[in-house]
């Protein structure tokens, strides 16, 4: 039976009594770790190097990790049910919320996060404080499945995107407008990444946000969600930051990738387990030169 076939079966139910679907989640989760060696080896391999290079921890931290991704689907089937203004005040707690200041300020701002939790759902609660959210996400396949999900993502009040031309354009325009949007920049899925240090090693991140930065002159904002338990989160607020504009566009993206690049490493190393990339990250992000 295909994914889009049990979302479409389980989601209305799974959507209104959350709880128990979180308790099975997680025995799934569980299930598919031990079954699926391919993606249980990869998420090892991803997690090593933050955990100190300790496999035994590295085993530990894949298994929470395969949970969380199991919980991922929960969260999305809950979106068309959920009173998300009252999200963030039943549903995460908040570091450094005194950064979130800026959401009063005039101005686009530029949400970049990572695979962490489930920053979607955090980021559009957040949306209740008066200012609409625009996101890019990336392809899935087949058609269906990226249609059904992206409505199912939408259900709650932002907008949700593919990943291409069209969806940029979205953003651009949601940026001139004074919203939010936000960008994963953990994962160069469309190959145009430059290298930076993460962890000790040389990977491929992604430009796309800071080049959209950049070029509308919106501030970025780097927030991080990690998962609790159930759909209890904690949200990490960063300082917001600009991108340099000079007369050398590589350059300015450069050091605003470096800058990031510290950031998510902190991050990831702060508690593994919730960085859910099943792909073997340091492989096929992996810099020519290294």
């Amino acid at each position: 039976m295909t994914k889009l076939l049990w979302l479409r079966l389980l989601a209305p139910v799974a959507g209104r009594f959350p709880g128990l679907f979180y308790g099975v989640a997680s025995v799934v989760g569980w299930a598919a770790w031990k079954t699926q060696t391919e993606w249980r080896g990869n998420l090892i391999r991803n997690l090593l190097p933050l955990c100190g290079g300790d496999p035994v921890r590295a085993q530990h931290e894949s298994l929470r990790a395969y949970r969380n991704v199991a919980r991922y689907w929960v969260d999305v089937t809950t979106l068309p049910y959920r009173h998300m203004a009252n999200f963030e005040r039943d549903h995460l707690q908040i570091e450094n919320a005194e950064r979130l200041a800026i959401l009063d300020e005039p101005g686009a701002l530029v949400a970049v996060s990572a695979h962490t939790g489930n920053v979607e759902l955090a980021i559009q609660a957040l949306t209740y404080r008066g200012r609409p959210f625009v996101a890019l996400v990336e392809r899935l396949d087949p058609p269906a499945l990226m249609r059904y999900m992206l409505r199912l993502r939408s259900a709650a009040g932002a907008q949700f995107h593919e990943a291409n031309f069209r969806g940029l354009r979205a953003c651009v325009e949601a940026l001139r407008q004074g919203q939010i949007v936000g960008v994963m920049g953990d994962r160069d899925i469309q190959g145009t990444g430059m290298c930076a240090t993460l962890a000790g090693r040389q990977v491929r991140l992604p430009r796309g946000p800071w080049d959209l930065a950049r070029r509308t002159g919106a501030t970025v904002l780097p927030v991080f969600s990690h998962r609790i338990d159930g759909d209890d989160f904690r949200m990490f607020i960063e300082e917001p930051f600009r991108v340099e504009v000079t007369g050398d566009e590589d350059c300015d993206i450069r050091r605003a990738i470096e800058r990031w690049a510290s950031i998510l490493e902190a991050h990831l190393q702060r508690d593994p387990g919730q960085w859910t990339v099943l792909e073997d990250f340091w492989s096929v992000h992996a810099c020519a030169e290294s």
